[in-house]
């Protein structure tokens, strides 16, 4: 049942994606937007090819070959986005999206990076210990909702997924982090960083006069 339950997991995940791509796409090529129906066929599309063969396997369990376990925050970002382009609905605000580039680039700098600089700290071991990794992230999720920020459900949604043993990995931080998303948050911040500069830059000559 549960091998079931993973693979109607990774298959729903690879819809949302392409049928996410092939919104944005058609966005693009179609300034006005599209019909609801016609939104609703692209996803039909995506189904599609999720199960178009590469080399007699499926798309879904290609992708999922390179990538098999997925943190929950990750796959939240994808569920949001995928709202976003194909629903038009913005379920996080500006600082959610901060907040989770911030935690994927903390979280998977010091998981990803510490053995380099504390060779004698295994900070990943601790994911073994998985009363300790729920009190830590429950209480970050806590913090987060408290503070106004939905971004804390992805939290709340990875300690679900842990209790169920819902991904391969039994250490808690897989559920939090892995290396794709740790790449893109520390991306996005970057991005965010250059953005900010360049605004301060051009704003002495944007200015109008005092």
């Amino acid at each position: 049942m549960r091998e079931q339950a993973l693979v109607g997991f990774y298959v729903s995940a690879v819809i949302l994606l392409l049928w996410a791509a092939l919104a944005a796409a058609g966005r693009r090529l179609v300034p006005h937007g599209f019909t609801l129906r016609r939104r609703l066929l692209l996803g039909l599309v995506a189904a599609g090819l999720a199960f178009l063969p590469l080399g007699d396997v499926p798309l879904w369990m290609r992708a999922f070959s390179f990538h098999s376990n997925p943190s929950l925050p990750l796959l939240g970002l994808g569920l949001v986005a995928w709202a976003r382009v194909v629903f038009e609905r913005s379920w996080f605000g500006r600082e959610d999206w901060l907040a989770l580039w911030g935690f994927g680039a903390v979280a998977g700098t010091v998981l990803y990076v510490h053995p380099l600089v504390a060779t004698d700290v295994d900070v990943y071991f601790w994911g073994w210990e998985r009363g300790v990794a729920a009190s830590v992230l429950g209480a970050l999720a806590v913090l987060a909702i408290a503070g106004g920020l939905r971004a804390g459900l992805l939290l709340v949604a990875a300690l679900a997924a842990l209790g169920l043993d819902a991904l391969e990995s039994r250490n808690a931080w897989d559920y939090v982090i892995d290396p794709f998303y740790w790449l893109l948050s520390l991306g996005m911040l970057g991005a965010i960083f250059l953005r900010a500069i360049r605004q301060r830059g051009s704003a002495p000559a944007t200015a109008g006069p005092p």
